[in-house]
């Protein structure tokens, strides 16, 4: 199986604290889903790294957009996230991010 990976890396202030979590995972990868892991970077408070691993070849336009949409309005900062997707359309990756951001409020 072909797998396509991405990157993607965002600078700026956090609009909120999400503070008190240094690893986190959300979902699981099976059919037409996917899980996203997450791990702080103290020393790197302004800088989100994004790496996709998904099995949709070819949609990277999408993804850059849903990625985009997603850190302009969450302003997650401080932090590397893996996305690993096995044909979730857009609308369960922004449930997952979703997820992933309640998850570190709440930690």
């Amino acid at each position: 199986m072909a797998l396509e990976r991405l990157e993607f890396e965002y600078t700026g202030k956090p609009e909120e604290k999400r503070d008190g979590w240094e690893y986190l995972h959300v979902g699981h990868v099976m059919s037409g889903d996917l899980e996203i892991l997450a791990e702080r970077l103290p020393d790197k408070a302004d800088v989100t790294r994004i790496h996709v691993t998904t099995s949709a070849i070819g949609f990277g336009k999408v993804w850059q957009m849903v990625i985009d949409e997603f850190m302009a309005t969450q302003r997650v900062h401080g932090c590397e996230i893996w996305i690993n997707d096995d044909g979730a359309t857009p609308a369960v990756v922004k449930l997952r991010l979703s997820q992933l951001v309640r998850e570190m409020s709440v930690k």
